[in-house]
């Protein structure tokens, strides 16, 4: 798997604290994926009590193009 990552992406990581590692994971077997803005999709992993949602394009099989990264807390359910 090919993962560009967007300046805005990076910053997002950082400030968010999630890995590359969390990123790869979360595109790779997401629990969820959902219809984004633009075209895009958000795919979502959750990890323990929070969840990483990354925002993303397929350009091609096993190339994706990361715009953002979200670390929401997830709501108990």
């Amino acid at each position: 798997m090919q993962i560009i990552y967007s300046r805005h992406a990076r910053q997002r990581m950082k400030q968010r604290k999630v890995t590359e590692q969390q990123v790869e994971e979360t595109l790779a077997d997401p629990d969820e994926i959902v219809p984004g803005d633009n075209g895009g999709d958000m795919a979502i992993r959750r990890y323990h009590e929070r969840e990483v949602r990354v925002v993303y394009s397929e350009q091609s099989d096993d190339v994706f193009v990361v715009y953002t990264v979200i670390k929401p807390r997830v709501q108990n359910r």
